[in-house]
């Protein structure tokens, strides 16, 4: 008696094989799915906190009268969102701001070698032996915005930084 074997279908380790397959390109798309949502809420987190911080910049330049000050607190309407601003007035110079001495070239004033002989008695008076080629100084306010927000479990943080001169 023959025993004749039928060719027509697959053998149960080729069904396997494929099924490996198919279970591993699965998963590996699954996890990269799941990776790209992660990121897009990341991305959608990160241009809130861009966007708040706009908006708590406009704030700041919308008001009459600058004043140093400290503040910081939650946003409403943004679980987990905090913000926190630091306006500070500083001196700024202006030569060290318009630095030539690195290209071995003597500060000079902007205005010229001898453009406000008053203004040079004045700031020789107030202790500065260069007189006019200090550049003068201006006083600005430094104006720091932090957006904290929420990823996941920690929080990031985004900062801008601005000037803006206190007697404009």
């Amino acid at each position: 008696m023959k025993i004749h074997f039928n060719k027509k279908g697959f053998s149960l380790i080729e069904v396997v094989i494929a099924l490996s397959i198919a279970a591993y390109c699965m998963a590996e798309t699954y996890s990269l799915i799941s990776r790209g949502i992660y990121l897009q809420r990341q991305a959608i987190s990160l241009t809130n906190a861009v966007f708040l911080a706009k908006i708590k910049l406009a704030q700041i330049d919308a008001s009459q009268k600058l004043e140093t000050t400290s503040s910081k607190g939650d946003i409403p309407g943004y679980i987990g969102y905090k913000y926190e601003v630091d306006v500070k007035e500083e001196e700024l110079d202006l030569l060290k701001l318009a630095d030539n001495s690195k290209a071995g070239k003597p500060p000079t004033d902007i205005l010229g070698e001898d453009a406000n002989s008053k203004m040079s008695d004045l700031l020789k008076k107030r202790g500065q032996s260069q007189g006019s080629k200090t550049g003068g100084l201006i006083k600005i306010f430094k104006i720091r915005v932090a957006i904290i927000y929420p990823i996941g479990a920690k929080e990031e943080t985004y900062e801008a930084v601005t000037f803006k001169s206190s007697t404009f």
